[in-house]
């Protein structure tokens, strides 16, 4: 995920004069992996040379994978770029843009501003004078400082990044609605009309309880072990519950009910296995979910916005973050991991590279809920994400009153910033080890 750059968070909840240019202001650096600001302009071929042969990589395994890599870089542009034009537009004196984090592989400056791209595609970054107290400024230039513009100004700038993610987000919905014309299923929708589309099997050539069941194009599964699938999620649920059990399938096939036994197979392990039985489900014959249409996209939006404040709980949870750690130290191999884990964006650019060849929309629409979710979790109140300036700015906006300002003390919010950062830096670092080990798998 980005941040507002500056990186210098942390807060606290008291009065406090601005302490001098100390070591508390470069500990608050490091905490938040700050890097050198308005670097001179310049070229490193070896960081470049190893970047070009990233993306070369990635078109050798398939222009999919490059394309959506592009994509989610030009997200995280487009997050930046939210906090860089505000920035200029209420009258901040933002000093850096650099996309990507790492060695610098090339920077430019133009007029007060340095420009650049760094060799890790993972992130970005804009510097803005005067983040917080441990940010010193320049006398001349106070009254270009994030912290001494309005709470409505600092509110807009901090803001915009998420606002570009949920513009992004919405966009997308409706283009795959209205413009390419897919319509988006929902529990609640009338999904009888479903029919197999293709029995998925494994990299490794196992077959599947799809496989065992004969399924062709066309059959529908109308009941697992007694209980009715007329709708798909129904199948789904009956699945997921019996992971290991053989059980009675009922299936409609040119008009003629076939009754077949079944074994259905296993994702993940112990309190996370989950059934699979490896069946994809075409759509086309469900006409109350084909939708297209504006209305359609923003509905599909505010679903996805409302599910990911629903998952994000589950996100940061401590069994998350515990089974994640387990299963990265104990190097799980792609059958053995949760299914249900969170996965980081290369295992989403995994997902969608092997998903296209078969649904060519899906990575857009992948896309457009990696924006919900990176928004909303970069709003979340605690530093360094973006959110934690905004809770900054809006508690120092209600203890200012009798034309006194009041100013956090982000110093004192130190500890709690070293462990948010902790806490992002496991998620990501396991997430990307285990979506390395399926995508190898």
């Amino acid at each position: 995920m980005t941040e507002l750059d500056n990186f210098d968070t942390s807060d606290s909840i008291a009065d406090a004069p601005p302490p001098p240019a100390s070591e508390r202001s470069r500990a608050a650096s490091i905490a938040l992996g700050d890097t050198k600001p308005s670097e001179e302009p310049g070229t490193n071929w070896i960081a470049l040379a190893g970047l070009i042969a990233f993306f070369g990589w990635l078109l050798y395994v398939g222009w999919i994978y490059f394309a959506i890599a592009l994509g989610v870089i030009f997200m995280i542009f487009l997050h930046e770029l939210g906090h860089f034009m505000t920035a200029k537009w209420t009258g901040m004196k933002p000093t850096d843009f650099f996309i990507g984090f790492g060695p610098t592989i090339i920077s430019w400056r133009r007029g007060e501003v340095t420009y650049g791209i760094k060799a890790i595609p993972a992130g970005a970054f804009v510097r803005i004078i005067g983040m917080n107290n441990l940010d010193p400024v320049a006398p001349e230039e106070e009254h270009r400082a994030y912290m001494n513009k309005s709470y409505p100004r600092r509110m807009l700038v901090i803001t915009a990044g998420s606002m570009m993610h949920f513009a992004q987000a919405l966009i997308l919905f409706v283009l795959l609605s209205s413009v390419i014309g897919i319509g988006f299923l929902h529990p609640d929708y009338d999904s009888s009309g479903w029919v197999v589309e293709e029995v998925a099997r494994p990299d490794d050539g196992s077959s599947t309880t799809g496989d065992e069941l004969g399924l062709i194009p066309g059959d529908r599964i109308t009941s697992v072990d007694g209980d009715e699938t007329a709708q798909w999620f129904d199948l789904l649920d009956a699945v997921r519950t019996r992971a290991g059990e053989t059980v009675e399938f009922e299936i409609v096939r040119d008009g003629e009910v076939l009754v077949q036994t079944a074994t259905i197979g296993t994702a993940g392990e112990g309190e996370n296995a989950v059934g699979r039985i490896g069946v994809a489900a075409d759509f086309s014959g469900v006409p109350e979910i084909q939708r297209p249409g504006v209305v359609a996209g923003v509905e599909e939006f505010g679903q996805s916005m409302w599910g990911t404040l629903a998952a994000i709980p589950r996100f940061l949870s401590p069994s998350t973050l515990f089974g994640l750690v387990t299963s990265a130290v104990s190097s799980d191999s792609a059958a053995e991991q949760d299914a249900e884990r969170p996965v980081s964006v290369v295992g989403a650019v995994g997902v969608a590279g092997r998903t296209a060849d078969t649904d060519w929309t899906f990575p857009i629409y992948l896309l457009a809920l990696i924006n919900c979710f990176v928004g909303i979790f970069n709003l979340l109140p605690l530093l360094p994400l973006d959110g934690g300036h905004a809770a900054i700015a809006t508690y120092e906006r209600l203890r200012s009153f009798g034309g006194k300002r009041h100013q956090v003390d982000v110093a004192k919010l130190l500890p709690i910033t070293y462990g948010v950062v902790g806490i992002l830096a496991v998620l990501g670092l396991t997430t990307i080890w285990l979506d390395v080990i399926l995508l190898s798998s």
